[in-house]
């Protein structure tokens, strides 16, 4: 059994801990966001958002595998050469990419009315294009850290470990594919803010991610896809800000 999966685990244990972060992740992304103030939450930047976020996650994340008899292969963490990760993480980001793309354009031409698809976007791309270009970076590196780590890592190795394992290959691959769909879905739901077209596209990405984390064995391609797809997008959405005029308030001026 290739890497992520948590060998020292039954599966009745991996579902529990699999279902207590998840529990713990959208208790944080929409119990939380439901009860601060609306003042509060238009005050908090998109960069301590993400550390109110991640910091505790990857804490949950950690109280769990340190247990584990190999945590870093159950995390799919083990040694790679920074090239073959760099080479899968690319090969992961044009998958991903394209995959939205032709999801995007056709979400677009199903639901036509153009311009009101993109005001109700503008208010998350004024919020996003506050990031300072200087921050991209090193944001999109810690967002690829803890949701991959959280996500491919640990939630995918836990779903398979937690379904039954069939004798067969082809029984085997099957299971590994459903867990990776779960566990895009699980992903794709955690975005549910970012409205119905981000929502499928975060879940088109998770599969994406989850599945060449299992063909690789290791989480590290995913990482770098991860990385790549953040930060192209964050620097796409400054430029859109900027033509669009997108103030902080997230209005658009014509």
């Amino acid at each position: 059994m290739k890497p992520p999966f948590p060998w020292s685990l039954p599966p009745r244990t991996a579902g529990i801990q699999a279902a207590a972060v998840l529990a713990l992740f959208y208790g944080l992304v929409y119990v939380s966001a439901a009860l601060l103030p609306a003042a509060l939450q238009r005050a908090t930047t998109p960069i301590l958002s993400v550390l109110i976020l991640g910091l505790p996650m990857l804490f949950a994340v950690h109280l769990f595998v340190r247990r584990d008899v190999a945590w870093r292969g159950s995390l799919g963490l083990g040694s790679q050469s920074v090239g073959s990760a760099m080479g899968w993480g690319l090969f992961g980001f044009v998958v991903a990419y394209a995959l939205n793309v032709v999801l995007t354009l056709g979400y677009v031409v199903s639901h036509g009315n153009l311009e009101a698809q993109a005001a109700s976007r503008a208010p998350w791309l004024a919020y996003l294009a506050e990031i300072p270009v200087e921050a991209i970076l090193p944001l999109a590196a810690f967002v690829a850290l803890w949701e991959e780590t959280v996500f491919r890592g640990f939630l995918l190795g836990r779903l398979r470990a937690a379904l039954p394992a069939p004798p067969t290959p082809r029984g085997r691959l099957l299971r590994d594919a459903v867990a990776v769909v779960l566990c895009g879905l699980c992903f794709g739901a955690g975005h549910g803010y970012q409205g119905a077209l981000g929502l499928m596209q975060t879940t088109t990405a998770g599969i994406v991610l989850g599945a060449l984390v299992v063909w690789r064995g290791s989480l590290w391609p995913a990482i770098a896809a991860h990385l790549a797809i953040d930060a192209f997008g964050l620097l796409v959405i400054k430029v859109v800000a900027r033509a669009l005029n997108l103030g902080t308030s997230g209005g658009i001026s014509l």
